[in-house]
């Protein structure tokens, strides 16, 4: 198997002959490892084959027993296979895994093809009416969706059920959902906190489904909250909580716990949570109810001082005192909402005799009422005052009720602005799900409509009753409807007049408002023509602003040759559609006389071309010819060769033509430009043959090619002969700086050897200087 190198230390000495054999050693040792690597990937490949065989022994008796859905509820019944069935056994463990039927379509469960394109296969052959009866019945009875919805929402997929079940992971393990910033419960996977924060946007959105809302829902996540907490407390451990508070308020008379609590660490830490759920407005409605009864105080500041909690409520009541003259304090008290329910709390105390002697004289002091009163009128809640005025506007608006049938906001924000975002808050809360039912339906009775965030309409900016009454006001007035295009009272009015004109040729004015204008006598067939507007720059207040701006511009630089990209206050504007206008007549005469007053430039490019051609005048004068050296002048040289161009194009104007022979230009070419020193032109010299080098010489004969070439290999085994002799070795690379040529024949003669091209004479050469192959 392996082969040895043949022994030449007969022929190059002791001294080669073991190194040949160190060579003939290395060489066997590396081909035994190759070898060794081989056979280990060899029975490796063995195992992974016996591996896919015995799977394929395993699915084939996997077919033989299916399982058989009834019901929805799977059971073992032993059947033929049959490929359908294989299909829908995999569509049976497929929800019984992620809960429905709904497949990605190229999600691939089990077999190939993949699971979603069969699942889109069915519900084709079902629309076309092509799947039998008894396969519709039993994809029914597992909740398979035919018809799925085209609505914008989120749909079941793998991704989203393996992220459902992380987080299911981290609460049975944690007991919570605070999952903390950057969690990646996979590492490089995708962060489980910001997968929570897009499942609670979506539901604002309305994109996710009811079926993936009851799996977080049913998890104790909280869809409607805003950042930290993510999920409720469980029921158990809050009731245990509060449990403990309420021993904590019967000991000590209120439930200011500290932080740092000696008797129970974690009461105080719990105390202080519920605090900041409150404020974040993720506490439960019915567990403020139940810690307000015990007279809980949700907004504590965090430094506030060490005097006792019942002291803290008595300068409160005294604050309440001067200010409103009494202590008759409400038990739904908006500022203070937990003072309200401590002096309940007080009352309720006193008559079961459990306030001592000093607070009762301390209260009676302040003159305070310790009478329990049952039925206490209640001030009207905020909700309810907006709702009320809300009321009052329709009524004072009751004139166009029939018409509107809501509230129009464009009135209710002039008439109220703070009515009118309190509506707007009402429809918001609304999209968000917020908004409960019996306040909807109040609204909806006074005409507010409501509209889901995919439906509703960009309002308009324009309230349409206003402007009919405008109109109104305009024909009373002057007797007619024809508003101008410019009617300073209400610049709108025209425009709008304009646009029910276009909504009744597209039908899209409503019978009521068509009737409204009907009686007025408006005329829907004139058409209506919009307002001319001057040109750019050509409004008389316009064009004096910016003419004074101009003269600024030329005392500061004392021209009026404004660039065009001159970018501030579009004054290079301006001055480009001036020289524009004026080119076209559409500058009137008492704007080209205020221009010109301020040395305005009409024309530039003929005043550039008059400042050329009186340097070229002076350049005459001073030198008596017209050959304009490139080097000192390049502008003034390069703007007369223009001009000779121009001659021979018959481009030049006729006074141009006229300037020009009058200082005695001929339109003659000067001489060429000025030569630079330093770009040497370039020498013309006859070339030299060369032999050919080394190597590239080609013989036609080939007797002759055979003697050249051996006589080329004898040349460079002198080359080694003496670079053996100077140096002691001839290990010469390919890349040999001193002589490339000789890199390149050592380097054939390596390649000859290994296509044992080289002849024995030849390879004993090079093996006696020590020639390394």
């Amino acid at each position: 198997m392996f082969r040895r190198s043949e022994n030449h230390s007969g022929r190059c000495g002791l001294s080669a002959g073991s190194k040949q054999l160190t060579s003939d050693r290395s060489e066997d040792e590396r081909q035994l490892k190759e070898f060794n690597e081989w056979l280990v990937r060899w029975n490796d490949y063995q195992d992974q084959l016996a591996k896919y065989w015995s799977a394929r022994a395993l699915e084939a008796q996997r077919k033989n027993t299916l399982l058989r859905p009834v019901g929805g509820v799977a059971s073992a019944t032993p059947m033929s296979p049959d490929r359908w069935e294989l299909r829908f056994q995999e569509l049976c463990e497929y929800k019984r895994e992620y809960g429905d039927c709904n497949v990605p379509s190229s999600f691939a469960y089990r077999y190939k093809p993949s699971l979603g394109a069969w699942v889109k296969r069915m519900r084709g052959l079902h629309n076309a009416g092509k799947l039998d009866h008894e396969k519709v019945m039993r994809l029914s009875q597992i909740g398979f969706d035919f018809f799925p919805s085209d609505t914008p929402t989120i749909k079941s997929s793998v991704r989203w059920n393996a992220s459902f079940r992380h987080l299911k992971s981290y609460k049975d393990k944690h007991g919570n959902l605070e999952v903390p910033n950057g969690y990646r419960p996979v590492p490089g996977g995708k962060q489980l906190d910001q997968w929570i924060l897009r499942q609670r946007r979506l539901f604002k959105e309305d994109k996710l489904p009811v079926e993936l809302i009851k799996k977080l829902e049913m998890l104790g996540l909280n869809l409607k909250g805003r950042g930290r907490p993510f999920g409720y407390e469980s029921s158990e451990s809050w009731e245990q909580s509060y449990h403990e508070l309420s021993k904590y308020h019967e000991k000590f008379g209120h439930t200011d716990v500290p932080e740092v609590f000696q008797s129970n660490l974690s009461l105080g830490v719990w105390v202080k949570k519920q605090r900041k759920l409150y404020k974040m407005g993720a506490l439960h409605q019915d567990r403020v109810q139940k810690l307000s009864e015990i007279g809980f105080l949700f907004h504590r500041k965090e430094n506030a001082s060490s005097i006792t909690p019942w002291e803290t409520r008595v300068s409160e009541l005294k604050a309440f005192k001067d200010a409103n003259g009494h202590v008759d304090v409400p038990k739904s008290y908006a500022l203070n909402l937990s003072l309200g329910i401590w002096i309940r709390n007080q009352r309720l105390a006193y008559s079961e005799g459990k306030l001592s002697e000093n607070q009762v004289k301390i209260l009676n002091d302040l003159g305070f009422d310790f009478t329990v009163k049952s039925r206490r009128s209640k001030p009207l809640k905020l909700w309810e005052r907006n709702f009320h005025e809300l009321v009052k506007h329709k009524e004072r608006f009751g004139k166009f009720r029939r018409l509107l049938g809501n509230c129009n906001l464009s009135v209710l924000s002039a008439e109220n602005p703070k009515i009118a975002d309190w509506v707007k808050r009402q429809k918001r809360y609304y999209r968000d799900k917020t908004l409960s039912q019996s306040r909807i339906d109040r609204l909806k009775e006074v005409g507010v409509t409501f509209q889901d965030a995919r439906t509703r309409k960009v309002p308009c900016n324009a309230s349409w009753e206003a402007q009919y009454e405008a109109l109104l006001e305009y024909k009373s007035e002057h007797g007619d409807i024809n508003v101008p295009s410019v009617y300073p009272p209400n610049q709108s009015l025209y425009y709008w007049i304009c646009t029910q004109r276009a909504y009744f040729r597209k039908s899209k004015l409503s019978a009521e408002r068509l009737q409204l204008l009907h009686a007025i006598g408006f005329d829907f067939s004139q058409k209506e023509e919009a307002p001319k507007k001057e040109k750019g720059f050509l409004d008389p207040i316009e064009f004096n602003s910016y003419v004074e701006k101009l003269v600024a511009y030329k005392v500061k630089y004392g021209d009026t040759n404004v660039p065009q990209r001159y970018e501030a206050n579009r004054l290079g504007s301006f001055v480009h559609y001036m020289r524009h206008y004026n080119k076209t007549g559409k500058l009137s005469a008492d704007q080209v006389v205020r221009l010109k007053e301020i040395s305005f430039d009409f024309n530039v490019q003929d005043s550039l071309w008059n400042s050329r051609c009186d340097e070229l005048a002076s350049y005459k004068e001073q030198h008596g010819d017209f050959c304009i050296p490139y080097a000192e002048y390049p502008a003034l040289h390069q703007w007369k060769n223009n001009q000779i161009r121009r001659h021979k194009k018959n481009s030049l104007t006729e006074d141009q033509r006229d300037k020009l022979t009058g200082i005695g230009f001929h339109f003659v070419e000067g001489p060429p430009k000025t030569v630079n020193p330093k770009k040497t032109p370039m020498k013309t010299t006859t070339p030299v043959p060369r032999e050919p080098p080394i190597g590239l010489r080609v013989e036609s004969d080939p007797a002759k090619r055979e003697q050249y070439l051996n006589a080329l290999w004898d040349a460079n085994y002198e080359k080694c002969v003496a670079l053996v002799k100077e140096t002691g070795n001839c290990d010469i690379p390919l890349k040999y700086a001193a002589d490339p040529s000789l890199g390149a024949w050592c380097f054939a003669q390596r390649m000859a050897f290994k296509k044992n091209k080289l002849s024995e004479d030849r390879r004993s050469k090079l093996l006696g200087l020590g020639f390394k192959f």
